[in-house]
């Protein structure tokens, strides 16, 4: 399993690849333009600056908890909610998922993926198999 490392200092945080060596969350958050774009460097401060020196939040309105030890990072600036789906890696460790736009709720898809992501990096980690790659 191959991770990015976005940011660390007290902190590690890391955002999942795909067999490419993309990272969805990084690049989704890069990418985005117009109404959204403002939201999403905010997010990128949240994820490389204020998370890596100072841990997670403790509680909304930055921080959900979405069960079964996924969480959700927001920001939601007038209405333009940008949502990103982690967990806990152990230790110090957070893992990103998933970066998306979000409408009432979490999509059902995204929690299952997240799940999905959380056990598999359980796994890996387990047989030592989970590589990081740098910015």
């Amino acid at each position: 399993m191959k991770l990015l490392r976005l940011a660390k200092d007290r902190w590690e945080v890391l955002a999942l690849c795909d067999g490419r060596n993309q990272c969805q969350v990084l690049d989704f958050l890069v990418d985005l333009k117009g109404s959204y774009e403002a939201a999403a460097r905010s997010m990128l401060v949240l994820l490389q600056q204020m998370v890596p020196k100072y841990g997670p939040p403790k509680s909304e309105p930055r921080c959900k908890a979405l069960g079964g030890g996924l969480y959700e990072f927001r920001k939601q600036p007038k209405g333009k909610k940008l949502r990103v789906v982690w967990f806990y890696g152990g230790g110090s460790v957070i893992v990103c998922t998933a970066a998306f736009k979000k409408a009432e709720r979490t999509p059902q898809a995204e929690l299952d993926r997240g799940r999905l992501h959380q056990e598999r990096y359980r796994l890996a980690r387990a047989r030592s198999a989970v590589e990081i790659l740098d910015l």
